[in-house]
């Protein structure tokens, strides 16, 4: 075999490896209990980046789609979490929100189905007793 040709064939193990590892991480993230696809917008940004983002006791974790990191990109509290506004629009896949958030300091966007904002609401509503969810 010549050295090209195991430079191709290396090259190419190494994109299906890559690949069958990506598939999986999105395939484990998907299928928690709790998880949703949702897109995130950072201010001053005009592009979305899609993710998933999953519920935990307090606080919902969010992964980028195509990321190798098995830690969330980002996370945001429960008691810190506040939904600002929200508008509909029809897609192919139905209807999604566009919701403008505020945690902490930061400002920004996440657009998701409606079943899953629904979802994002009645998880803030069911704040612990003592805890006052944030308008």
């Amino acid at each position: 075999m010549s050295g090209a040709l195991v430079l191709v064939v290396g090259a190419l193990v190494l994109l299906g490896v890559l690949a069958v590892v990506l598939y999986s991480r999105v395939r484990t993230l998907a299928r928690r209990v709790g998880s949703f696809e949702c897109a995130l917008r950072r201010p001053g940004s005009e592009d979305w980046t899609s993710g998933i983002a999953g519920y935990g006791v307090n606080r919902v974790d969010w992964h980028r789609l195509v990321s190798l990191a098995p830690w969330p990109a980002t996370s945001w509290s429960r008691d810190r979490l506040q939904l600002l506004a929200h508008t509909g629009r029809d897609g192919n896949a139905g209807t999604v929100v566009e919701v403008r958030c505020r945690h902490g300091g930061e400002e920004f966007e996440l657009a998701m189905v409606r079943g899953a904002f629904a979802g994002l609401v009645s998880w803030l509503e069911a704040a612990p007793p003592g805890e006052e969810p944030l308008r």
